[in-house]
């Protein structure tokens, strides 16, 4: 149901998607090429690189709730969503221009300006963005659509992010369109391997380029063409006293920990995935295997879909968890040249990440229902924000955690490393994400949030409104 008691037009859950696009591949380079970029071709060290990503990672714990209750007290004639992600956009667009298009002599103090403004522009994008979605509906079924058209649409920002890399990777002097073209169809669906021609600076830079182009068109769509819902009884609740009563929600505190330990395997793997691709498994184009694993996670969508409607959500989220922690920890029996088996693998990999996207953010949506029945607040921007503080902590410890131990043992990006140092990528990378998704997976399965129980809560949410603006 939407905001007018009717299903959710598709046309408006385009709109309201097509803004992940963009915001998806700014995720991609900096999961999968930033630290690869900035230690092998501006020659940081591995451990400090890693430092300065924790450092910079810290400023959200402090404007990630301040941005989320802003949010939600925000009123004005377009809404209170609108705003901060119109303010947001020309910020990241600059910031994204001098992180991943800098000069040649990189200062530490460079560095670490742009990419802590690079997360604040996240961040007064994201918030509100995610807040948004979870109010276009109150229905437990249609957020699934609109969470789920959103997770399409990531994917579709996740393919083009890695279309880039692969289309440089494969071009060579001399090379036409024509050709070029030809073997990225031959890279992604023949699964061909070409030597590499590609300079990591202009990957990044094209990626850059793409992302300043795509976003305020992206952002303009969903602005113009996507109500922004004001809720009808608006409780005020201070930020100090709203983050006790969430911290006294075990249903929120159970969500917000299982994206805490999912977020952390999937940034622990990302961080060490282009090495362990290129290095370990022996593939040059690494872009083409990425842009297989989206799209396999793109056609997986409608599948989770289905799924989480027929068992419940969080069922179908257990499934996405056996199957990816499962895949990452076959990788540990691959050899150099296995690259059949690993393209299977990953393959599967991203059909599972399809669902690992989109449901559990769906499932926060339901949580903060249960928290407007409690208080009377209608606090999506501050649950959002807390997800977003949650997730953004738990990919900065893990980033930091995995660039850190493997360079404790001796691995050094873009040179011919130790066996003992491939041995400790080998571990880290195809370990990690599966010793993460075990307690994820034990939390998950027994969470109590079911599509009744959900029913039951909106018709008493639905009840105690009518009351209040009655009285």
């Amino acid at each position: 149901m939407g905001e007018n008691g009717t299903a959710v037009s598709r046309n408006k859950i385009l709109a309201y998607g097509g803004l992940a696009t963009p915001l998806a591949m700014i995720g991609y380079p900096i999961a999968i090429w930033l630290i690869p970029f900035y230690s092998e071709v501006t020659k940081f060290e591995l451990a400090l690189l890693a430092d300065l990503l924790l450092l910079a990672r810290f400023t959200d714990v402090i404007t990630d709730p301040l941005l989320g209750q802003l949010g939600d007290s925000t009123k004005t004639r377009i809404g209170r969503r609108k705003p901060w992600i119109a303010l947001g956009v020309p910020l990241m667009m600059y910031a994204i221009y001098r992180l991943f298009m800098p000069g040649d002599d990189v200062t530490v103090s460079y560095f670490l300006i742009w990419i802590m403004l690079m997360y604040l522009g996240s961040t007064a994008i994201g918030i509100p963005y995610g807040a948004w979605g979870a109010e276009i509906s109150p229905d437990y079924h249609q957020r699934s659509r609109i969470v789920s058209g959103r997770e399409g649409w990531t994917l579709i920002g996740l393919l083009i992010s890695a279309l880039i890399p692969l289309a440089i990777e494969v071009s060579g002097n001399g090379i036409g369109m024509r050709e070029s073209i030809s073997r990225m169809l031959s890279a992604i669906f023949l699964f061909e391997d070409f030597e590499t021609s590609g300079k990591m600076r202009d990957i990044l830079a094209y990626m850059g380029l793409g992302i300043i182009l795509l976003l305020p068109i992206f952002a303009a769509w969903a602005l113009w063409k996507v109500p922004d819902p004001m809720p009808e009884v608006q409780k005020k609740i201070p930020l100090k006293e709203g983050l006790r009563y969430a911290a006294e929600n075990p249903l929120l505190v159970r969500i917000l920990l299982i994206i805490f330990l999912v977020i952390a395997g999937e940034s622990f793997r990302n961080t060490l995935s282009l090495w362990f691709v290129r290095d370990v498994i022996g593939i040059e184009t690494v872009g083409a295997s990425y842009a297989r694993y989206f799209i396999a996670g793109l056609i997986g969508i409608p599948f989770w879909l289905w799924l989480g409607k027929t068992i419940s959500k969080h069922k179908a989220f257990c499934i996405t968890l056996v199957g990816t922690g499962t895949v990452s920890f076959l990788c540990f029996f691959l050899e150099q040249g296995d690259y059949a088996q690993f393209h299977a693998l990953f393959l599967l990999k991203g059909f599972c990440f399809g669902g690992l996207q989109f449901l559990p953010a769906s499932m926060l949506a339901d949580v903060v229902d249960l928290d407007s029945l409690k208080t009377g607040g209608r606090r999506a921007g501050t649950f959002f924000a807390l997800n977003g503080m949650i997730a953004k902590v738990s990919a900065m410890l893990a980033v930091w955690a995995a660039a850190r131990l493997v360079d404790a043992f001796g691995f050094i990006p873009g040179i011919e490393n130790t066996d003992d140092a491939m041995l400790a990528l080998r571990v880290f990378y195809c370990i990690g994400c599966a010793a993460f998704f075990v307690p994820a997976l034990f939390l998950t399965w027994f969470y109590p949030l079911t599509p009744k129980k959900h029913e039951e809560l909106r018709k008493e949410l639905e009840e105690k409104t009518q009351r209040e603006l009655s009285s």
